[in-house]
């Protein structure tokens, strides 16, 4: 039993399988149904986030309930029928040409039984999250009573049927419906992450480049823990991940439906007829040789098999020409494994041989290969605990029945046992998510400390024209000297930029500053209207140097012997009012003023 277990395993696609296929048939699928997905998609998330929002603040929530409600219902329902032909769309491109014909009433009947099924929705939905276990099964359900409504004709009992078909494949290949889910869990939460990162990058860049303030940079934790938000982002995760879930049940759908019609091998007719009638030329070659080495191929099968000459006579029939017939065993080998080795014949090989398997390792890309190992490994070790689990159940059953333990004690045992050890599983995975997270964190702190740490270099390498160099790296006399210097050899616009840097220098000695590389001049302006809010005078500089330097190093204004004048002027007037300030600060508080005292 063990290995017939084993042999269904192997046979069966994997969860990665299908959602590969499924990720490649959304790239095949025509744009017009991507239309009709979104047409429902979109209203039903503006519609849902205008009432979440809307209910839960405004003060005539009551009198608007009834109605915004309805037209919530309505949208939904468009919205499970955008969807229904969507999957129709895909189930379309799978097998071309075998949805069945409808009339309009039969259309209407699967419209109104899909309708009923999908209200149950939520309480289904409820009842799995309540029980744990039945979930992968109501999931698949839900997600296969769209598709069977779409692409299904049930005549004048589509509820009844759609409803035990749902059913029916929701329990085909049960494990490869729940790594479907786990995989789609990990992707949404992916996609969700980078949804909100996105959010927190694009408004840091908007304050860095415009100047723009935003919830998002004043408070990033109130920002994301907004309901609204929180909704907002995962309504547009769901819209990004929704295709992606259709494709995967309908392929499953698909698969479950062709063990007994066999659409999946009649979908591969198809294509082939298609590639012929496209390429005509290069169809009837392959034809004959195909034909020529099918010929081939049986008759060493008969031979080999020990037939009578009167099968013989039939294999020299099929060799249409003297030359076959004098064929060598070791040729005709060769040419059953070229014949087999053709995409239209791989269906009838049971497995690889092992040189063509290790060719294939060969060419595969260093990624794919990584990626086959651990999906690999993941596979064996959900094999290995299901095959623990069969053998605690089949020892449990081996025991007496004599036994004093009543059937009830040998179930709760039992699912005393699963449940120990889908809670040790548990707490490992969310010990490693945890461990991951903390590594994650500390790169990303290891990664922004450097920056807010002033770096010391000598006055000689310091490059006036760089774009790299801390006003923190010098202290104020020695940006004042290149200043100096700067101003010797002519170069106003390289003496103002070393004059503002000692300025920053200044400010950040004194404390009123917190120099740092990722800071920009307006972080440094509203970081001294809150420490220095009392001294009108050095504010009032402190912009002034500040709007003469950006338009002589930003704008390329050129800059008078006046303007540097007017800017050492205001540079002393800031050295003043900062010492002024933090003694001011320091008298008040009692403590000695010290470089480091800032003003709050």
């Amino acid at each position: 039993m063990a290995t017939r277990r084993r042999r269904r395993r192997k046979s069966e696609r994997s969860a990665l399988q299908i959602v590969e296929e499924g990720f490649h048939l959304l790239r095949t699928i025509d744009v017009s149904y991507y239309v009709w997905f979104y047409l429902g998609a979109v209203p039903f998330a503006v519609g849902l986030l205008f009432f979440t929002a809307d209910q839960s603040r405004s003060s005539l929530a009551e009198q608007s309930a009834p109605g915004a409600a309805t037209l919530m219902a309505l949208l939904y329902f468009w919205m499970r029928f955008c969807q229904a032909r969507f999957c129709g769309g895909l189930w379309e491109t799978i097998s071309p040409g075998h949805l069945p014909e409808r009339s309009v009433i039969e259309k209407f009947r699967s419209g109104a039984a899909l309708f009923f099924l999908q209200a149950l929705w939520l309480p289904m939905v409820a009842v799995g999250l309540f029980f744990a276990l039945p979930l992968g099964w109501i999931v698949a359900a839900l997600q296969n009573f769209t598709i069977l409504a779409a692409t299904q004709n049930y005549g004048d009992r589509p509820l009844r049927n759609i409803f035990s078909d749902g059913l029916k494949h929701s329990h085909y290949d049960w494990a490869q419906n729940h790594g479907i889910l786990v995989v789609m869990v990990i992707v949404v939460l992916f996609t969700w992450l980078n949804l909100v990162a996105a959010c927190l990058v694009m408004t840091t860049f908007g304050k860095s480049f415009f100047g723009v303030e935003s919830v998002f940079t004043i408070s990033p934790t109130a920002a994301i823990m907004n309901t609204t938000f929180l909704l907002g982002s995962l309504l547009l995760t769901w819209m990004v991940i929704s295709p992606m879930m259709k494709a995967a049940y309908t392929l499953r759908c698909f698969y479950a439906d062709s063990r007994h019609t066999g659409a999946d091998l009649l979908s591969r007719l198809a294509e082939c007829r298609r590639e012929r009638r496209k390429n005509p030329e290069a169809a009837a070659t392959t034809s004959s040789r195909g034909g020529q080495q099918a010929a081939i191929a049986v008759g060493v099968l008969i031979l080999l098999t020990g037939l009578d000459a009167g099968a013989k006579d039939e294999v020299a029939a099929l060799s249409e020409t003297p030359a076959k017939r004098s064929l060598s065993e070791e040729t005709l080998r060769e040419s059953i494994g070229e014949t087999l080795e053709q995409k239209k014949y791989q269906w009838q090989l049971s497995r690889k041989s092992q040189e063509g398997y290790a060719e294939e390792l060969e060419n595969e890309s260093w990624l794919s290969r990584r990626i086959r190992d651990v999906a690999e490994a993941t596979r064996g070790a959900f094999n290995k605990v299901g095959d623990w689990l069969e053998e605690m159940v089949e020892k449990m059953e081996r025991k007496p029945r004599s036994s004093k333990k009543s059937p009830s004690g040998i179930g709760s045992v039992t699912l005393q046992g699963i449940s120990s050890t889908m809670s040790i599983g548990l707490v490992v995975l969310v010990s490693i998510l945890a461990a991951w997270l903390i590594f994650v964190m500390y790169r990303k702190y290891k990664g922004i400390a450097p920056t807010e740490s002033a770096d010391t270099m000598d006055a000689g390498e310091i490059d006036l024209r760089s774009e790299e160099i801390v006003a923190s790296q010098l202290p104020e006399d020695e940006w004042m000297r290149l200043a100096r210097e700067q101003m010797s050899k002519g170069d106003t616009r390289l003496a103002v930029r070393a004059l503002f840097l000692a300025t920053l220098s200044k400010l950040g000695e004194d404390g009123l500053l917190r120099i740092a590389r990722f800071k920009t001049n307006r972080d440094y302006k509203v970081e001294l209207e809150r420490k220095a809010k009392n001294s009108k005078e050095l504010r009032g500089a402190f912009e002034a140097n500040t709007r003469l330097f950006e338009r002589a190093w930003y704008g390329w204004h050129p800059v008078s012997d006046d303007g540097v004048s007017s800017f050492l002027e205001n540079h002393e007037a800031i050295a003043k009012e900062s010492s002024r300030v933090v003694n001011r600060h320091s008298s008040a508080t009692g403590d000695s003023p010290s470089p480091s005292s800032g003003v709050t």
